[in-house]
């Protein structure tokens, strides 16, 4: 296809998708106190680091080639995967064929802890859990932050994530995240038994089926061994090309939290991120006695680690929001935060969604939580809320597509004017 005809297409793409240039928001409702004009991501360092990203969303729009996967980090905000849930959907369903699959997630219900609504988690056999925010932990962790551990005879989990209909995953490659372990496992896809193929680099056994909408793993002791098996995470994929949008939450997690999982560098290398989005620090700036320089140092510690894991992935870090600590004091750390983070952005050439300045500053989660959008505690949302804050970010990360869209237009024709003249 002729440059100056993909040119014309994407164009056509943009101005159908996101209305008229520069004037849209990916939500029904306004309020008067969103600063929606700075829902844009911001590059207090080099303006491009995106430009790949967006380059291959061009790709999907236009031909359906190539996949981009995204790994979203933070607390009990992605835990619950209600506003990464939304990303994922808006993002999957610019077009029909965006669609790249489910990607990671934790069996949550098997911590006892809340489960994302948006994949259901069935079990059996006896399992104890523990994640990255206890305290004298003696478990190992991935990236995920929570394991699941069982010495039962015979196991199993059931996951079904397709408890939101709207978009409809299929994977046909099973990755389970776990320990060394002497337990075999397998899965029945109509009369065929399929084993599990451990891969000792990416700590996960793989299996390989027919294109499932769900799938049961079993698991069982050699009768002769006793075994431990503890499971970090499940992924589930596809060779479809699209956009995969990975949340790794844990409730209460600190930046410390993910530098003490053992094996998050082995997990991350595996799943091969392009993007990845840090929500963290809130709970670190929980206190009357916040340490920026320790927040500040903590933060590079994990972007390094993350880099070393993934060193092609792009990094966005997104600024906390407004909140509260202990119900009661509006929490004055976050500002400091927000100066902090965009200081390590400009250092080492991020981008940043400054969610602060958006949802209107210093105890602007007042007013979201009088106008019915966060919880009474004032640091979590409802689900309206978390609905408008995924619009949000969404719209932020389109309009970067669209203005290096628009850039990369603008010079196409300008050098056919330039060789014209000559």
């Amino acid at each position: 296809m002729k440059p100056k005809f993909v040119i014309v297409l994407l164009v056509l793409f943009t101005t159908n998708i996101l209305g008229q240039k520069g004037d849209y928001f990916l939500g029904s409702t306004i309020y008067p106190f969103v600063q929606y004009d700075k829902s844009v991501i911001s590059f207090p360092g080099d303006s491009t680091i995106l430009n790949d990203i967006y380059t291959r969303i061009d790709s999907l729009m236009l031909f359906g080639e190539g996949k981009i996967n995204i790994v979203h980090i933070g607390g009990s905000h992605i835990q619950a995967d209600m506003y990464t849930h939304v990303i994922r959907k808006e993002l999957q369903t610019l077009q029909y064929d965006m669609n790249g699959g489910r990607g990671m997630l934790f069996p949550y219900r098997m911590a006892k802890t809340n489960n994302p609504s948006n994949y259901s988690v069935r079990y059996s056999g006896s399992w104890e859990s523990c994640k990255n925010t206890q305290r004298n932990r003696s478990c190992e962790l991935g990236l995920m932050g929570y394991a699941i551990t069982t010495s039962s005879k015979t196991a199993s989990i059931t996951i079904n994530p397709n408890n939101d209909t709207e978009i409809g995953y299929r994977f046909s490659k099973v990755s389970i995240f776990h320990n060394p372990t002497a337990y075999k496992f397998l899965t029945r896809v109509a009369d065929t038994v399929y084993y599990g193929s451990y891969d000792s680099i990416n700590g996960c056994s793989i299996f390989i089926l027919p294109e499932l909408e769900k799938i049961k793993i079993q698991f069982f002791q050699n009768d002769t061994i006793e075994s431990l098996l503890a499971v970090y995470g499940i992924s589930l994929d596809t060779d479809e090309p699209g956009i995969v949008y990975n949340s790794v939450g844990v409730n209460g997690a600190k930046l410390v939290s993910y530098l003490e999982s053992e094996f998050y560098s082995q997990h991350l290398s595996a799943i091969k991120p392009d993007l990845i989005v840090f929500s963290l620090g809130t709970n670190d700036a929980n206190t009357k006695y916040f340490d920026r320089i320790k927040f500040r140092n903590e933060y590079i510690q994990l972007i390094e680690k993350s880099k070393l894991a993934a060193p092609d992935a792009v990094i966005l870090i997104t600024v906390p929001n407004d909140c509260y600590y202990y119900k009661r004091y509006v929490n004055k750390n976050t500002p400091v935060m927000q100066k902090e983070i965009f200081n390590i952005a400009r250092e080492y050439n991020y981008g940043v969604w400054d969610f602060y300045t958006i949802m209107g500053g210093l105890n602007s989660s007042q007013t979201w939580y009088n106008y019915g959008l966060m919880k009474y505690d004032r640091i979590h949302f409802n689900r309206a809320g978390y609905n408008l804050k995924a619009n949000l970010f969404t719209t932020a990360f389109l309009r970067g597509w669209e203005q290096n869209l628009t850039a990369r237009t603008a010079e196409y024709f300008n050098k056919k004017e330039i060789t014209a003249e000559k």
